[in-house]
């Protein structure tokens, strides 16, 4: 266990060392590189570069580079094409029919990547999960701090229950993404400096769900467990979504309908992520709480 601890020392190392160098570069030399111009639907009155996702997820890359993780091709492949397409998106718009496209072919090259073969009737619904994954961190990336709060105690609690159940490679890959994020909040808290973009929120999107099926089909957790973790996003997304197609809507538009949005709006940018910190906090406690009686 000892060795397996010190084999990730070097990729946390050099991966929280190129995210903060990365974003501090990007913050003083580049800060005029794909900025978020505000409008009546945005949450913030200045621009805002939307680069802090290239930072965080460049530290993950170089961190996976140099680590003992080992995944099939077919999944670096996924990353790729989807960190491209959205990359693009950040500094000029792509399509939605392009990105939604992209975003599916990734979701079925991590399905296909996965360690066993999935029944049938699995396929379509983790397509579908997969692709709904990314789609909801990206919407749900529009208050500063939210989705990079959502991303540490998410990957944290990922990590523990890796680490728990003794797969340290998934555990390590959990823990570099709780580094790399923990350093993007340090700029991205509000009044935040720099937003994760396109490219950072689908591509975390993207992440939770290759770990939490890959964690799932090797037994370090129940489906259920990232599920419940994740529950302050995916609940939230989910509603509104219904709310806005049910009214005819364009529900792949920006907006500012989302519950987290609309209470940021009446108390607070502040005082809404305050409140939604402890309801992550609360989801992933009843999440190993299930896990503490099942295990019993």
């Amino acid at each position: 266990m000892a060795g397996s601890f010190l084999a990730w020392l070097l990729p946390l190392l050099v991966g929280g060392a190129l995210s903060y160098g990365m974003t501090s570069v990007l913050l003083s030399r580049m800060q005029n590189l794909a900025l978020d111009v505000p409008n009546h639907r945005s949450m913030h009155s200045d621009p805002v570069p939307r680069t802090g996702g290239w930072a965080l997820l460049a530290g993950c890359g170089l961190g996976l580079a140099v680590g003992p993780a080992s995944f099939p091709l077919p999944v670096y492949i996924s990353f790729f094409l989807l960190l491209a397409v959205s990359a693009i998106d950040d500094v000029r718009h792509v399509a939605a029919r392009v990105r939604f496209a992209t975003q599916l072919i990734a979701a079925i090259l991590i399905v296909l990547s996965l360690p066993r073969e999935v029944d049938w009737w699995w396929l379509l619904p983790l397509v579908l999960a997969g692709s709904w994954m990314i789609n909801l961190y990206n919407f749900m990336d529009g208050m500063d701090g939210f989705a990079g709060s959502m991303t540490v105690i998410g990957f944290l609690s990922l990590g523990l229950v890796c680490f728990f159940a003794g797969d340290w490679e998934l555990a390590g890959v959990c823990a570099l993404f709780v580094v790399c994020t923990v350093i993007f909040l340090r700029f991205n808290w509000p009044p935040a400096r720099i937003f994760m973009g396109d490219a950072g929120s689908t591509g975390i999107g993207l992440a939770v769900f290759a770990l939490s099926v890959f964690g799932w089909q090797r037994g370090a957790f129940q489906l259920w467990f990232p599920i419940i973790v994740f529950s302050p996003f995916w609940v939230d997304a989910s509603f509104t979504l219904l709310r806005r197609v049910a009214a005819g809507q364009r529900w792949w538009e920006a907006h500012r309908e989302h519950l987290y949005q609309r209470l940021a709006l009446r108390i607070g940018v502040r005082k809404t992520l305050h409140l939604q910190l402890a309801l992550m906090v609360a989801a992933s406690s009843v999440a190993f709480a299930f896990v503490a009686l099942t295990a019993a």
